[in-house]
């Protein structure tokens, strides 16, 4: 339980914020939308990927491979973070 001085202390919080235009804008504004976990996806799919790479071209299939996995994962978290900004 609050003590009746952290009540008002709380109670003077809620109110600047409530008087904050810019919060308000920020609290009040509809959650964004669930965006497909691609990174998770691409590691997934890796993850699978690799044996039959392996038994089918070896190290330099495989090699290849991760190197096209990690530069389309690096460019997907480079625009998601361009786009955010």
């Amino acid at each position: 339980m609050l003590s009746d001085d952290d009540r008002r202390t709380l109670a003077e919080l809620e109110t600047e914020l409530e008087a904050d235009p810019e919060f308000a804008a920020r609290m009040a504004a509809p959650e964004s939308e669930v965006r497909f976990p691609i990174v998770f996806a691409l590691c997934v799919a890796l993850f699978v990927l690799v044996p039959p790479l392996m038994m089918l071209f070896g190290w330099p299939g495989l090699i290849i491979t991760v190197d096209v996995f990690a530069t389309v994962i690096a460019i997907t978290l480079i625009a998601r973070q361009r786009r955010e900004h």
